[in-house]
């Protein structure tokens, strides 16, 4: 008797367990938010744009991108956003909005830091759904000390931290200029 109710407790530990991952996880308050520019999103009207890039990874039926990147700074941090990209028929062909799928909260960086989107490798093979904050080294072409980085999952939405940044390294966009 005792070994089926240590059983069966821990059957009901492994399903509370999971099921609060999988409400934490749809707790980003930010979520399916759409916006053109970030200040018309409550809690964030203190940031700037700092930079974005559309990720080449998945386009839609028409051939067109269907993800970018933002990355919004304020005086004490920043945020990078995964966006799906939306059509803006009220403003016009060409222009978007933005739909938040997910979204990381960005610590101050140091003076020598770059966060780079979408421009980096994976050794030597590009990949756009990287993120990441390098050492800037002024004098190569690839910044090669990667603190953290992150995937742009655009098959799942989210954004997932990536553990072995070794053989990561991002474009200085500013090398030979």
């Amino acid at each position: 008797m005792r070994y089926l109710t240590s059983i069966l407790f821990a059957l009901l530990a492994i399903c509370s367990w999971s099921s609060f991952n999988t409400v934490q996880n749809q707790k980003n308050p930010l979520y399916g938010k759409i916006f053109r520019e970030i200040n018309e999103i409550p809690g964030l009207a203190s940031y700037a744009h700092a930079s974005g890039a559309v990720i080449d990874a998945s386009k839609s039926a028409s051939g067109d991108y269907r993800f970018a990147a933002g990355y919004y700074t304020s005086d004490k941090n920043g945020i990078c956003i995964l966006n799906e990209l939306l059509d803006d028929k009220e403003n016009g062909k060409g222009q978007v909005k933005y739909k938040i799928l997910d979204t990381i909260n960005i610590r101050k960086l140091k003076a020598n830091e770059q966060l780079s989107l979408c421009n980096c490798r994976v050794g030597n093979k590009f990949d756009s759904e990287i993120v990441a904050i390098s050492v800037v080294e002024e004098d190569k072409e690839y910044f090669n000390k990667t603190l953290k980085a992150w995937r742009l999952n655009t098959k799942t939405g989210k954004i997932d931290p990536i553990q072995n940044t070794k053989t990561i390294n991002c474009a200085n966009e500013g090398y030979g200029i």
